[in-house]
Order: structure tokens, then sequence, then C-alpha cells
């Protein structure tokens, strides 16, 4: 069958439902775990900050890289089907022209918007714009990344001509295991100049993760040569599913370890962030693998509720970040458990979100971009 009759993979649609969604929940929870985030103040209990933690840590783990690897894994055939010159164009329009659009004009609008609430004497637009606002990327840049990564793939192509690739064997437990050693070993080395935290001048992307990122477009991009997606075996796909769960499980061990400070897991020549490299890097290549194969198994339909989801995940991952920050905002104050917070801005956040995004993308032209 060739790549334009391939037929559409609903479990991979819904993977996407359920990273889009983790990705509200992560950024509804920050504040709620103790997380310096913009003008929300912090709102933590002792078990708050640990529990939400830990669900940050576990998120931070797996679920971009996810997106990465799925991204990679759709690449080839597109690129096969329209050409590397038109899947450029698209792909500039797909991601570059939203990534203009938050750049100049919603992230800066939305800042100053909650500037203006705040303050006393507020600046104009045009003088906070130009003394007082931070110009950067936000959450899009992953999308920068993205793009980047699609980039290089093209430039790849075109020197190598991307001859057909021999057939390779398809993944056993050990070469899964090889996988995440590496990627362990990778991600210590580089985190002992640039820890977790430090961006990149241009922030692109953070170099903590890059070996994570890139690793994972490249492996989506060989998966969709080999067909690895389909040829995984149940047993396997399983089995580091149960890797993934299991080493979420021993996060607290870990940052007990730490002695409870965090900072002291992210980067250096130690054996503590030797430890966490290796925790993170086999929940990474547990739960990618794992959900992955568990959702074909189990999750390859969907319905009309799920097709709708689906079709707005893009949209979602676009417009999230200032509904959760404003529901965040209109929560300052009100006396409720930061666990009730967070989830009624998660909730909250998961269905504006989803609405707003349906709305927008009924919008002339929306749709093509969107």
């Amino acid at each position: 069958m060739s790549s334009a009759e391939k037929p559409r993979l609903f479990f991979i649609d819904n993977v996407r439902i359920l990273l889009v969604i983790l990705v509200v929940s992560f950024h509804a929870g920050a504040p709620y775990a103790g997380v310096p985030w913009f003008m929300i103040p912090a709102e933590t209990t002792a078990l708050s900050e640990v529990v939400l933690g830990w669900f940050l840590t576990v998120c931070a783990a797996f679920f971009l890289g996810f997106f990465f690897m799925i991204s990679g894994y759709f690449s080839p055939g597109s690129c096969d089907r329209k050409g590397a010159t038109l899947f450029l164009k698209d792909r500039f329009v797909r991601l570059g022209i939203p990534l203009i659009v938050f750049y100049t004009a919603v992230m800066p609008l939305f800042r100053y918007g909650m500037y203006f609430l705040d303050a006393d004497d507020p600046l104009s637009l045009w003088e906070f714009l130009a003394s007082a606002y931070h110009w950067e990327p936000y959450h899009l840049w992953f999308i920068e990344a993205l793009l980047v990564f699609t980039v290089l793939y093209c430039v790849w192509r075109g020197l190598t001509k991307e001859t057909p690739q021999k057939q390779l064997r398809t993944p056993q437990n050990k070469d899964i295991f090889v996988a995440a050693v590496f990627l362990t070993v990778v991600t210590f080395v580089v985190r002992i100049w640039v820890p977790v935290g430090v961006w990149d001048p241009l922030k692109v992307v953070p170099p903590a993760y890059l070996p994570q990122f890139l690793g994972l477009f490249s492996a989506g991009i060989i998966s969709y040569r080999q067909n690895w997606v389909m040829k995984v075996s149940a047993s396997v796909g399983m089995m580091w599913l149960r890797i993934g769960l299991i080493t979420v499980l021993l996060f607290p061990v870990i940052y007990r370890m730490s002695g409870g400070e965090y900072s002291s897991l992210t980067g250096g020549f130690h054996w503590r962030p030797f430890i966490f490299a290796v925790w993170e890097a086999f929940v990474c290549i547990g739960l990618c693998v794992g959900v992955l194969i568990y959702f074909r198994e189990k999750v390859n339909l969907q319905g009309r509720l799920q097709r709708a989801l689906s079709a707005n995940v893009y949209a979602v991952y676009l417009i999230h970040f200032p509904v959760v920050i404003f529901v965040q905002y209109t929560l300052i104050g009100v006396m409720l458990h930061p666990f009730m917070k967070f989830l009624v801005v998660t909730m909250a956040g998961i269905l504006f979100s989803f609405l707003i995004s349906h709305f927008i993308r009924t919008l002339p032209f929306a749709e093509k971009i969107l």
C-alpha cells in the first residue's frame, strides 16, 4: 500500500488528544506546584507542591517528546506526496503563520491586558511593548523547534536523496532498552553543561531536552519508513507501558534522594542528575512506546466527539496558554484548596480552549492553517 493510500490511524489521533489535554493540565498546575508563573502568585500546600510537582515532572519527561515523535512520523509521507518544496511551504503556512500571529499580536496584547488589569497607573500599549514587554515565543517555542526540525529533515532528505532504506528488524525489548540507555547517557552529558531550565538565546528549544526531542523526531521518521508503529508487538508495547508507569512511581524516591531540592537533579557532573536522567529516559521511552501501542490495540476507533476533538488539537495547543492564565487570574483570592484550583483551571482550560478553537476554525482560511 502506498503512503497516499494508508488509512487514517485513529489511535494516533486519540494519542494527540490525550497529549494536548496533558499540556493544558501541565500549565494549569504550575502555580499550584510552586512554579514561578507570570503574574499568577504561587498557591501551594506541602502536599500540593509535592504531588503536582510530581505530575509536572512526569509530563515534562515525555509529552512534548511524544509530540515530536508523532510529527516526525507523519513528515516522510507528507513530503513524499507533496514534494519537498510544497511540503515546506505547507509547514511554513501551518507553523509559521500562527507563530508570527501569536508572537507579534496575540501574546503581546494578552500580556498587556493582564498588566492593565493590575497596574494602578498603566503605561500605554506602545510604552508597554517598547519598555516592559519581554518578546519571546512563550509556549510556541515548540512550534519554532518543529519548524527547525522540519527544515533540517528536508535539507537532509535533499542531500542524501533519502534512498530506500533496507528493512530493519522490528524493535524488541532489548533494542528499546538500548535506546533508553543511549538517551540517558546523551542527556546526562548535555546537562553537565546545560541544566534543565536554561534556554538557547533564541528560545527555540531547551538544550537539556534536545537529545530527547531530536531523537524522537528522528525515531518517528524511521518508524514511518519501517512501519514500526504497526509492527511492534502488543506484548513489547505492554511491557514498556508497565516499565514507564513503574518508573513514574519511583520519582518520590529520587526526589527524596535529592534532599527535596529539584535543582540538584537538573544538571551537573554528579550522580543525582545521572539518576534523574535514567528515570526520565525510561519514563519517556516507556510511555511513548507503551501508550502508542496500547492505543493501537485498545483505542483505535473514533466517534463524532473524538473526530471533533482531534481536528482541534493543534488550535488548542496554540490558544490554551492565554486561556489557562486568564482562568488562573480569575481565581486569585478565591478561597479554594490548590488541588481544587488545579482541577477547576484544568477543566475550564480544556473546555474553553476546545470551544474557542472550534469557533476560530470556522473563520475563513483558518481551517487550512489550523
